[in-house]
């Protein structure tokens, strides 16, 4: 009975993620992908992952060679045939699934024979506790929708991977309790290593042991919390868990010397938190989507399965409550699930962050372990002491209900994993379309052009598709010769600086050639920049009085009324009704978006001293959450979408009452290679009332320092400098002359590996490390090595300051800076 569901588990899972075991790479697969043909060359780059960073990274700081060894592996089986590798990924995963059904098989034992049956606690069933909840949980851990990043995408194998071994540690953990120095002791030892060197994932498992000795001790002890009694409480558990916390403190030894820090990860520190007040609505948010795991881009928040997947949350609850109630043992399994659940969680607690459309959820692929076993709780039922002094031949009333309801979550949780695999799908078929059209593309260009490229999807519905992955698409034996020269820019590029080369891109337009993925025709498009009459603009646009009263169209009617004031102003009065904000539709006119980079709204306030207190409140707790968006469409981009748009916060109103917006378009690539402008869209907060009284297109020199460096153009550095030991001093040249008021500036500098928060924006970063003045309309600023506090990237950006030392107008473009050791 127990390998036919154990056979059954296995089976659906594989069923369930058929759909996408087929021949494509996504992302950033294609990264290992260029670094695994020069392994198989030289296996020393294998090794050399052993004693260094993971893949030889130097901004980022990971000790992960398993990963590397398995990549290989697959490499060596299926070369370029991503079917083997997603076949491999597929295998970690039922490989967990069968870890997490013995598992829940032995602790299932382990309750039932270790049951207190004084009143009034209920005995369990047996059949229950020792079957169907570990067949439901594994089956549930397999298809739990949230695990398409982590098994539907290759890279993301290294959370499959290590939630493999963690469940197989943990297994012949509690198989060794039987024999401490026999051969599970030494098998849970293997694996916990083969955990550690796949992810930093496996640190909480010596942790994850006493907790379980805590809740289970392996000898009857006095519950009496005298000292004594403590002290031998703690001694047991040391002796039970301390070969673990060798093998961790071991591993961390290790970890330093090939990283050269404890830490590592992304910016090397535990407790630095920029914005606490989001990273606790981030968590918040990650949690929810944690506990119903829908890709809400793709499914609504209105239909059924949503729906049906919230009531069998409902029933997983009260199946919690009504199983710890009726029996201690049921309630120590569930404070053990519990506890386990928040270590799992530990680890990431910096980097948690799981978005609507699932990205990220791969970080919390280990702690649906425990929460599979949580969520399936309601299945361990209880029995009468006669039927299960019987040998409980034929199944209560009670348990075949559970089971019915078990199955249905189940086929609610295969019905929301195959819609959310569907984005995955879809990535993979446009990822394999933009790689023929890369080949047919240079079979038409000879030799090695400078290329840049525009519009390549970064992700759909959370599935990856292009990011990071132009390198590899562009190197055999994807393409027919290997390529260099080539750069991919979009919305999500937030590292590129994009805004500081387009000068050098308009002046080089000969020597460059800019291509755009049209996802319809799935073919490249020129992209021809010298359509485009002058660039930099340097004459202000302005559209007031008829000239407004032409470009500006009221949109959305069923969320604000419209007014216009005579020919001079158009009044808008947003409500909080769930119809959308006030959007008022502006047409420029035909006009190259490469030079159309920034919008300035001026406007004013129109609440007078009768407005309903409450309204005002209401409004300025819309104005605070909300601020300002300007939408766009162009060539690229044919229809208005809440990811393509610049964003603004709405200050106060000036001496004169007038509130003035600006809105940066300047950085956005599909934007400014869209080709024209065809209409932009504003949006406001609900429940604002303004006067639209002027729109204006002003050229970037009257808002933002200039800020340049020897050979950062596109033909040169591509706006990076370099800080070494052998350079370790760099000059960035300054002008603020042209910006009213101005006479210096503002320098403002990230932490390491982290990036400003938005370009050319209006605010300070929260996660700048420094902000230093320079005095002066033209100057030059000193980068030296040793300001930096340790090797990686950062970003510098500067604001003009008046005489006042007063920040104005918005961020010039930004500079990255490598710091290499």
């Amino acid at each position: 009975m127990a390998l036919a569901l154990l056979a059954v588990a296995l089976i659906i899972t594989a069923v369930a993620y058929r759909p996408v075991l087929f021949n494509f790479f996504a992302g950033d697969d294609f990264v290992h992908l260029i670094w695994l043909q020069q392994a198989v060359q030289h296996t020393d780059l294998i090794w050399r992952n052993f004693h260094t960073s993971w893949l030889d990274g130097t901004t980022t700081k990971f000790y992960r060679p398993l990963i590397s060894v398995f990549m290989v592996s697959d490499y060596v089986l299926y070369n370029r045939d991503g079917f083997g590798f997603h076949l491999t990924n597929l295998l970690f995963h039922m490989t967990s699934v069968a870890f997490i059904f013995l598992t829940g098989r032995h602790l299932g034992k382990k309750l039932v024979a270790e049951e207190d049956l004084s009143p009034p606690a209920l005995p369990l069933s047996p059949r229950a506790v020792t079957l169907f909840w570990p067949f439901f949980a594994a089956a549930l851990f397999g298809l739990y929708p949230l695990h398409t990043e982590a098994v539907s995408w290759i890279t993301g194998r290294v959370d499959a991977v290590v939630t493999a071994f963690i469940t197989g540690s943990f297994f012949f953990y509690l198989k060794s309790r039987q024999k401490p120095s026999g051969l599970y002791f030494w098998l849970a030892i293997i694996f916990m290593i083969l955990g550690l060197t796949s992810k930093e994932m496996t640190i909480t498992l010596p942790a994850t042991f006493v907790l379980y000795e805590l809740i289970f001790p392996r000898t009857t002890i006095s519950l009496k919390l005298t000292f004594p009694d403590l002290l031998k409480r703690v001694r047991l558990v040391a002796l039970a868990t301390y070969p673990y916390w060798i093998v961790l403190a071991l591993y961390f030894g290790v970890r330093v010397l090939a990283l050269g820090t404890f830490v590592g990860g992304y910016d090397d520190s535990l407790f630095f938190i920029s914005n606490p007040q989001a990273f606790i609505k981030t968590w918040l948010n990650g949690l929810r989507l944690f506990a119903e795991p829908l890709n809400h881009e793709i499914i609504s928040a209105r239909a059924t399965i949503t729906k049906l997947w919230d009531v069998y949350l409902v029933i997983a609850a009260v199946g919690v409550i009504i199983a710890t109630t009726t029996n201690k043992q049921s309630t120590r399994l569930f404070l053990f699930l519990t506890g386990w659940l928040v270590l799992c969680l530990a680890p990431v607690y910096k980097v948690f962050a799981i978005a609507d459309d699932l990205q990220g959820s791969r970080l919390a692929y280990v702690a649906t372990v425990p929460l599979c076993m949580l969520l399936t709780f309601f299945v361990i039922a209880t029995t009468s002491s006669a039927k299960k002094l019987a040998g409980e031949k034929s199944p209560s009333p009670a348990l075949l209900v559970r089971n019915l309801l078990a199955m249905g979550f189940l086929a609610v949780a295969f019905q929301v994993l195959t819609i959310n695999n569907t984005a995955w799908v879809y990535a993979g078929n446009e990822a394999n379309a933009i790689r023929s059209a890369l080949v047919k593309l240079y079979d038409q260009l000879e030799g090695d052009p400078q290329v840049l490229f525009v519009g390549l999807p970064d992700q759909v519905h959370g599935a990856y598709i292009c990011r990071n992955a132009l390198p590899g698409m562009t190197h055999t034996p994807q393409l027919q010769r290997d390529v260099i020269n080539t750069i991919s820019v979009d919305r999500f590029e937030p590292i590129f600086p994009f805004a500081l080369i387009k000068k050098s891109l308009y002046d080089n337009r000969a020597k460059v050639k800019i291509f755009r993925w049209d996802t319809e025709d799935k073919s490249f498009h020129k992209v021809d920049l010298d359509a485009i009459e002058q660039y930099p603009q340097d004459k202000t646009l302005t559209f007031e009085g008829k000239d407004l009263t032409t470009a500006l169209t009221p949109s959305n009617p069923d969320s604000c009324s419209f007014n216009w004031r005579g020919e001079a102003a158009l009044e808008v009065q947003g409500n909080d009704k769930k119809l959308g904000r006030p959007e008022v539709r502006f047409e420029p006119g035909i006009l190259p978006c490469f030079a159309l980079e920034f919008v300035r709204v001026t406007m004013h306030r129109l609440d007078s001293d009768k407005t309903d207190p409450a309204v005002l409140e209401k409004a300025k707790a819309y104005l605070e959450k909300e601020g300002a968006d300007l939408l766009y469409t162009n060539d690229l981009v044919n229809k208005f979408e809440l990811k393509c748009r610049t964003h603004t916060t709405i200050n106060e109103a000036d001496d004169k009452g007038l509130i003035t917006l600006i809105f940066p378009l300047r950085s956005l690539p599909e934007w400014s290679l869209g080709g024209r402008c065809h209409d932009l869209l504003l949006r406001l907060p609900h429940c604002s009332h303004y006067s639209i009284d002027k729109v204006e297109i002003v050229p970037a020199t009257q808002l933002i320092p200039s800020l340049t460096f020897a050979n950062c153009g596109y033909l040169g550095s591509k706006g990076f400098l370099h800080l070494s030991k052998t350079e370790p001093k760099q000059i960035l040249d300054y002008d603020v002359s042209t910006i009213p008021g101005a006479g210096g500036v503002m320098v403002e500098t990230t932490r390491t590996n982290l990036l400003f928060e938005e370009q050319n924006g209006n605010t300070l970063s929260k996660i700048a490390r420094s902000l230093e003045m320079e005095e002066g309309a033209k100057g030059h600023i000193e980068l030296k090595r040793e300001d930096f506090p340790s090797p990686g990237i950062y970003q510098i950006r500067l604001f003009a300051k008046d005489k006042n030392s007063e920040r104005i107008g918005q961020a010039s473009d930004h500079v990255v800076v490598a710091v290499d050791n």
